[in-house]
């Protein structure tokens, strides 16, 4: 039995895992496990957000402040 198949169809593609990165997921992420995650990345971006700027930063956004306006 001969089966031939047409080369560079998107079926063989996935097959041969090449794209694997990007195709597109049978399942996701539940409901639950997303809003889950999210509340954490939240946290830990709200926790770094409240941390003061260090002086070396302030000094050169002076510094560039005053360079533009010359």
């Amino acid at each position: 039995m001969d089966q031939t198949v047409e080369a560079g169809t998107s079926a063989d593609h996935r097959a041969s895992g090449e794209d694997a990165a990007l195709a597109e997921p049978e399942t996701g992420l539940s409901p639950n496990l997303q809003a889950h995650i999210g509340r954490h990345v939240r946290a830990v971006f709200d926790e770094v957000a409240r941390e003061p700027i260090p002086e070396h930063l302030l000094r050169l956004l002076k510094d560039l402040e005053r360079s533009g306006d010359k």
